[in-house]
């Protein structure tokens, strides 16, 4: 027992509580650590189940049509549009000119063939939507290629919009007059009607006596002042018929056609007993030109109407009417038939020419 050291009993006490003490703090940075990690874990699900769902892409466009056949956005690239995939099947929609109506169609069947990208997908689409929409248009317009309706006038379908009216005002033509200004201003109450003695047409070799190029010396003509009531003109007629008076007041009928060829009428509307004709004049004498043809029922001259180049031009002006380039000419005769050439005329534009005697008798149209 002699060789045994005891050590002091302070000594062992001190030890003992250092390893007690770190113990404990062994143990409480272990359940920080598991707060902290549980905390975080908790976290993460909570963001994860918390986050709203990724929007899926539409399977199919969407398209609105119009009537008029073009797309609501005004373009293919804006016609189709992606929606959120819901839980009823989309449907196309055709909107129509009562903005309280509408008709729900179903889905448009695939387009034939093939179609690569978004891009060709609309551009097809776009095409179907622009083919109904033109076949709608067109079928409830009842319309022409010129997109005219046409209106009934003393037994005549006229096709226009704005239209011009030449009424021979001579002394056998005015008991007419006024009823065949309101059967026409019953349908054109804002067409342009101008008044003029007689209906002849005159012309020195190519050209039409106070027509757009003439330029020579002018046959002695009989002249009256014209009856056009200038305050039932439109703007555009009053200020036509400062240019219009003397030249028509000089060359009636034939400078009236020729300069209004090239104004902005869709119908031409002539009224007369046609009994003036057609004359013709050469320039063998200068300042004295001689009357070579006439087929006017009051002194008739030659057989076959010459070769003029104011012919070709009018034939020419009156053919471009079917692609809305010139003018329809209507004719309504009440007495004899208006003059070959000028029926002429009436074929290339797709006008039509009526005989309307029944106004003698006071009869309404057939």
């Amino acid at each position: 027992m002699a060789g045994v050291r005891l050590r002091p009993l302070a000594d062992v006490d001190h030890d003992s509580f250092t390893r007690t003490r770190q113990q404990t703090r062994t143990w409480s940075s272990l359940l920080a650590s598991l707060l902290v990690h549980g905390g975080l874990l908790v976290a993460a699900c909570w963001i994860v189940f918390r986050s709203p769902p990724s929007r899926l892409r539409e399977e199919g466009p969407s398209v609105f049509v119009t009537a008029s056949g073009s797309t609501a956005a005004g373009s293919a690239e804006h016609a189709v549009k992606a929606r959120p995939k819901a839980n009823f099947q989309p449907r196309q929609r055709l909107a129509v000119n009562n903005a309280n109506a509408s008709v729900s169609l179903p889905s448009l069947p695939p387009v034939s063939g093939t179609l690569a990208g978004p891009a060709g997908g609309a551009k097809g689409l776009a095409s179907a939507s622009n083919g109904a929409g033109k076949g709608m248009g067109f079928g409830g317009a009842n319309g022409t290629g010129q997109h005219f309706v046409g209106k009934p006038v003393m037994g005549a379908t006229i096709r226009a919009q704005h239209v011009a009216v030449y009424l021979d005002c001579s002394g056998s033509m005015k008991p007419y007059l006024e009823r065949v200004t309101a059967e026409i201003r019953k349908q054109y109450p804002d067409a342009d009607v101008f008044l003029f003695d007689g209906a002849r047409i005159v012309a020195v070799e190519d050209h039409i006596v106070y027509g757009r190029t003439f330029r020579g010396e002018a046959p002695r003509l009989t002249e009256a002042p014209s009856q056009t009531v200038e305050s039932a003109l439109t703007p555009a007629g009053r200020q036509l018929l400062a240019r219009l008076r003397l030249p028509c007041e000089k060359g009636s009928l034939g400078a009236w056609v020729d300069r209004l060829l090239v104004e902005k009428y869709d119908a031409l509307v002539v009224f007369s007993d046609f009994q003036d004709g057609i004359r013709v004049y050469d320039e063998k004498r200068k300042g004295h030109p001689s009357l070579v043809y006439s087929d006017s029922s009051y002194h008739p001259v030659g057989r076959t109407l010459p070769a003029g180049r104011w012919q070709e031009l009018w034939l020419q002006a009156f053919r471009q009417a079917e692609q809305g380039q010139g003018p329809r000419l209507y004719l309504f005769s009440i007495q004899g038939e208006p003059q070959g050439f000028l029926q002429r005329c009436v074929e290339a534009s797709g006008g039509a020419s009526i005989n309307v005697r029944w106004l003698r008798a006071g009869r309404r149209a057939p």
